[in-house]
């Protein structure tokens, strides 16, 4: 293509065209080459499994080995089946199976999986974090589709589920957290607090036929528009055959459970929610004259959970608390889901931060201290990034638990991949460490196992590029790293004796390899009509790229984040890092733009100040890396975002540049030389590393 490529309007086009080029990267011009291996969980090769993708189908031999070649696609779920195995899939992203490549245009070798065998009376359940389908999915902001149209409720509610069926119809029993009510107009009386939620009854029907068993309704906002909401709420859900607790029009009613039968298991499903609220009405459930949410304090979490288990049932508890945003559970969490088990409980499942935490084995039984979301309309980054979970257990004891990634791309869930995947599981993994968990990896999951053991994958030691090299580069992706892999040891030659960082990425989705997947838009970038994702063979990765136009006597044009990052840490170096190319000499220069703690969000994204963080040269005709280092906010900021300001030294004509691989890397360490990686530094989470340019 030239540099001058006029913009691409029709994503159906853009996918073909992508179809078309990866199948003529390929031999034979006939599709796609996976390779792989299947398990048992003794670690011995699997024969006799079949694995699908798409239209193709192999058998594993007898060392457990499979071939399959399918269709070139934007993803490739892979299905795995074997007699007396529960199945599972796993998917990759185009860009990852070329990582995965033993050579140009060879096949592409994918992680080993381990199916779980089927034993009598073993369940699997499935596990999803917080529901909604409301506010922005049917009033969606300026520049947003509108996700559920008036008349179309029912279609569209399902449309929104339809990447997580295939996954959540592999268990026996699925739940998600429910955190809305349900109704089909908003009442005029709400609850006085900042955000109510209400959702259209045909998502109930959406999340039955999707896989979804059971919810839970333990939680701040199933009392949001009051007693009628509730009373709509529980009559639509019973309409609806989902099974359900945590909430009722009375404190008895609030803390029954849902009882049901499970591959012979006599199993009952509790939720809590930790805190009343310090308003008038509050969102919990008080004596026989108010509806709520059943409150989680100690002595009813003791007396419904013993109570389940005195009259032979395997009590589960979900338990929405801690704080939003957060690493770790408040100890107020951690103690009552311990408590929990103490009183016989077989798992302990907690909500409400929005972003995933860790996993911990306590007492041989499993808590998942945070689900994060599973389908809602936030915007952040980091509630972008979630997981489903599996856990299988033979009676009340855990058998094993597998975190499957999970992607919300445009408010619609789906499988995560490649650099998204890794982002998520880094963050589990180092949580889950701090706790004595060591994740496992079978195929693009990660697997809990109920006794401690040791990682399954060795220390890496670092080896950065020569020093010639790091005049073109000084931030890399640590391809040759596993999720489960940790940098532990900087091995540099004799005489070097430059200085790295180790960061991580905060937008994991900046190779826009994956932008237009499963036509939900990407919501993470500037879009104001000069910029746009194309295709360009030059790509430093995949072949996406945004370009951005900026017409013949307009001064400069912008890019970088469409929105504010909530999750960092305040006061930390920095670096917002991009490949850059353009048709005609220009200046970029980079700005933080903060949003304070008593400023609203939009007004915020419209006026707050830009800071200016650093200026660079963008010369015509190559990529080069553009890198702006800064440190966080401190106290001022809630959140931050980057944006950039492009200038051309001649604006009498159209000048055209185009971005690839934006990211936003947060540094985990001071510089580090030759040697072992302090065992102060976060260096599980560690997926890049960067010059010390300070």
């Amino acid at each position: 293509m030239t540099d001058h490529e006029p913009l691409r309007k029709s994503r159906t086009l853009r996918s073909l065209l992508l179809a078309l080029l990866l199948s003529l990267s390929l031999p034979g011009l006939a599709g796609v080459g996976i390779n792989g291996r299947v398990l048992s969980e003794s670690g011995q090769p699997l024969p006799g499994v079949t694995v699908r993708a798409g239209e193709a189908t192999a058998l594993t031999d007898a060392r457990g080995r499979f071939a399959i070649e399918t269709a070139a696609g934007d993803i490739y779920l892979l299905h795995y089946s074997a007699e007396d195995h529960f199945p599972m899939i796993h998917a990759y992203s185009p860009l990852e199976l070329s990582w995965l490549q033993s050579g140009p245009g060879g096949a592409a070798e994918v992680p080993e999986v381990t199916l779980v065998e089927r034993a009598a009376n073993r369940v699997m359940l499935a596990f999803g974090g917080d529901a909604m389908m409301g506010r922005r999915f049917s009033e969606p902001n300026e520049g947003e589709p509108q996700l559920i149209r008036e008349g179309y409720e029912a279609d569209d509610t399902k449309a929104l589920l339809r990447h997580m069926k295939p996954y959540l119809d592999l268990a026996d029993f699925a739940s998600v957290n429910l955190e809305t009510q349900v109704m089909s107009s908003r009442p005029e009386q709400k609850a006085p607090k900042s955000y109510v939620f209400f959702t259209p009854p045909e998502a109930l029907q959406a999340l039955k036929v999707s896989g979804v068993d059971y919810v839970t309704l333990g939680n701040n906002h199933t009392y949001d528009y009051l007693q009628d909401g509730l009373e709509s709420t529980l009559d639509a859900l019973d309409a609806s055959g989902l099974g359900w607790s945590g909430a009722g029009l009375t404190e008895s009613q609030s803390l029954r459970s849902f009882r049901t039968g499970i591959n012979g298991n006599a199993m009952s499903f509790l939720g809590f929610l930790g805190w009343a609220g310090n308003f008038t009405p509050n969102q919990v459930a008080q004596g026989d004259g108010k509806g709520g949410a059943a409150f989680g304090t100690t002595a009813n979490i003791r007396y419904a959970v013993r109570n389940e288990a005195g009259q032979g049932y395997l009590p589960v508890v979900q338990y929405h608390g801690s704080r939003e945003y957060t690493d770790e559970p408040t100890l107020a969490t951690e103690t009552r889901l311990k408590q929990a088990i103490d009183d016989g409980a077989v798992l302990a499942i907690a909500h409400h931060p929005h972003i995933v935490q860790g996993f911990e084995i306590y007492n041989g039984k499993l808590i998942a201290y945070s689900m994060g979301n599973f389908i809602f309309d936030q915007f952040h980054y980091a509630t972008k990034r979630s997981y489903l979970l599996y856990v299988w257990m033979d009676g009340g004891r855990l058998h094993r638990a597998e975190v499957m990634p999970l992607r919300i791309k445009g408010y619609t869930p789906m499988p995560a991949t490649d650099t998204f995947r890794g982002a998520i599981l880094r963050r589990a993994f180092d949580l889950s460490s701090r706790r004595g968990v060591e994740l496992r990896a079978s195929g693009g999951n990660a697997v809990i196992l109920p006794q401690p053991g040791t990682a399954d994958s060795s220390p890496l030691a670092y080896s950065p590029p020569p020093a010639e090299y790091s005049a073109k580069n000084t931030v890399w992706r640590l391809t040759a790293a596993d999720w489960n892999q940790s940098v532990e040891t900087i091995a540099l030659q004799a005489g070097d004796d430059r200085k790295f960082f180790l960061g991580q990425d905060l937008l994991p989705m900046g190779h826009l390899e994956s932008h237009f997947l499963h036509d939900a838009p990407d919501l993470s970038w500037l879009e104001d009509g000069t910029q746009a994702i194309i295709q360009r063979d030059d790509a430093p990765s995949g072949r996406n790229v945004m370009q951005l136009v900026i017409p013949a006597g307009q001064p400069e044009g912008t890019l970088g984040m469409r929105t504010f990052e909530y999750t960092f840490k305040p006061g930390t170096p920095t670096s917002f890092v991009v490949s850059a190319r353009s048709s005609g000499p220009a200046v970029v220069t980079a700005y933080q733009q903060w949003r304070k703690r008593d400023e609203n969000r939009l007004e915020a994204l419209a006026t707050a100040r830009l800071r200016p963080i650093g200026q660079m040269e963008l010369s015509p005709g190559v990529w080069q890396e553009l890198r702006f280092d800064f440190d966080s906010p401190r106290v001022t900021a809630i959140s931050y975002r980057v944006v950039l300001k492009i200038t051309p030294e001649d604006s009498s004509a159209d000048h055209y540049s185009w971005f690839d691989d934006i990211g936003l890397i947060e540094w985990l360490s001071p510089p580090l030389g030759n040697g072992p990686v302090p065992a102060t530094v976060m260096n599980k989470r560690a997926s890049h590393a960067g010059s010390a340019t300070r």
